[in-house]
């Protein structure tokens, strides 16, 4: 069983990908992890600057590392670098404002199509991304797009960061969310798109449990 979750940056789809994973006892794949862990390697290597990305390099750098998903200490599947766990790394605001730019990147998208095809021959699993029911896995049993305002949404990712990062704003949030909803909507190679078929929720005005119980509902 393959579900696929898509929607803008900061629209649930992790969370909710985490809860069907747990109900259903099947394997969570955050997509946008691979990106995020892209941009960490690229910018660790000085490979971006003013949002120009050395491309030959980085993909040499690609290929000098490994990049896989195994089960951290709570069972659960994390991305890593060379088997070591980057989750901390790459949550970061930086990583946030340059992860669209790499993602636009046709040769980029290839590889992790490549992974994320790989890592679900032959198992039942959850991934959540932007074009994961519309390029990824097109024929899946189930797919969700997620959406909510862009004030609620930042609202969620400012949240998720003030701890960490505490003189940031929720305006620069929403600044830099808006950036991304562009970037990835008007992006020529798969842009953000409702995949056909999908399962449209709105989860402006509904709690994660609202919107998990309106999941299940249409998973047999």
């Amino acid at each position: 069983m393959i579900i696929t979750i898509d929607g803008p940056s900061s629209s649930g789809k992790s969370t909710l990908a985490k809860l069907i994973s747990d109900h259903f006892s099947i394997i969570h794949i955050d997509s946008g992890s691979i990106y995020r862990t892209i941009t960490h390697l690229a910018i660790e290597n000085n490979l971006i600057k003013d949002k120009e990305v050395q491309l030959e390099k980085l993909i040499k750098c690609l290929n000098n590392n490994i990049i896989t998903f195994k089960r951290n200490d709570t069972n659960k599947f994390q991305i890593c670098v060379n088997n070591e766990f980057v989750e901390s790394k790459i949550r970061t605001t930086i990583i946030s404002n340059n992860v669209s730019t790499v993602a636009t990147i046709k040769e980029i998208r290839n590889y992790v199509l490549k992974l994320q095809r790989e890592i679900a021959v032959n198992k039942s699993i959850v991934m959540d991304g932007r074009d994961i029911g519309s390029v990824v896995f097109p024929n899946a049993e189930y797919k969700f797009y997620l959406c909510a305002s862009l004030k609620n949404r930042s609202e969620r990712r400012w949240k998720e960061l003030k701890d960490d990062e505490k003189n940031i704003t929720i305006a620069t949030v929403e600044s830099d969310l808006e950036n991304r909803d562009i970037i990835d909507s008007e992006r020529e190679h798969s842009p953000l798109i409702i995949p056909e078929n999908a399962i449209v929720i709105n989860s402006d005005d509904l709690s994660i449990s609202q919107v998990f119980k309106k999941i299940l509902h249409f998973i047999k």
